[in-house]
């Protein structure tokens, strides 16, 4: 029996670059769906559920910044890695996107050595992500002794990005932000933001207590 292929949107306005990547990817035994604005993609994104999305972020119609936004706000999608790719007169656009839980990105133009191992890193990070969900699970019975702010931010953990659950590993690993931020290659500020937005959507007051949150769970 094959294993079944994993799916990939490539959304991107040049038909030509946009062919081509779906072509290479093919070849590696991926399940492309072709889409050239971030308004054809949601369709497909209805349609055909993907593993993984890399999307242009220039684009008419509806952009990339457009598409990862609305991704992100939807429980169904949030989970999808998302990669990035950018011209270099693109990086205001690019700031916003990483903001707003992009996991990668790629500058133009690149080699397909550099895309392929992009995509193996993300979907790699999100099989360790669903490890740590199922491991989450596993410990739930034990969150009922918790005080109920942590027992409301264990139950909302599902609902942080690749990006976040990302930062947070690394908190709970006792990185500072300076070391999250050189390690994931973004600036100190954007490691802000994403902890920012962490205690925000766990319910928790602030950085003190998103540290006694991850030692609650990890006790």
């Amino acid at each position: 029996m094959k294993a079944q292929k994993l799916k990939v949107i490539v959304i991107e306005d040049d038909t030509i670059l946009r062919e081509n990547i779906a072509d290479f990817l093919e070849l590696k035994n991926f399940k492309t769906y072709q889409a050239k604005n971030g308004l054809d993609a949601l369709e497909l994104l209805n349609k055909e559920p993907a593993d993984i999305i890399i999307s242009d972020i220039g684009m008419p119609i509806f952009n990339g910044i457009q598409l990862l936004k609305i991704i992100r706000k939807n429980d169904k999608y949030n989970h999808i890695p998302f990669i990035f790719l950018t011209a270099k007169s693109e990086s205001d656009d690019l700031r916003d996107g990483m903001l707003n839980g992009a996991d990668d990105y790629i500058i133009k133009p690149f080699t397909f050595e550099v895309l392929i191992n992009s995509i193996n890193m993300r979907l790699m990070r999100l099989r360790q992500l669903q490890n740590i969900n199922k491991s989450n699970s596993s410990i739930s019975k034990s969150i009922s002794m918790y005080s109920r702010i942590h027992q409301t931010a264990f139950s909302l953990l599902p609902t942080l990005s690749m990006s976040e659950h990302n930062i947070l590993k690394r908190i709970s690993w006792g990185m500072t932000s300076m070391e999250i931020a050189n390690e994931l290659n973004i600036s100190s500020r954007t490691v802000e933001n994403h902890r920012y937005k962490v205690c925000k959507k766990l319910k928790l007051s602030g950085s003190n207590s998103l540290i006694k949150f991850i030692l609650k769970i990890e006790s």
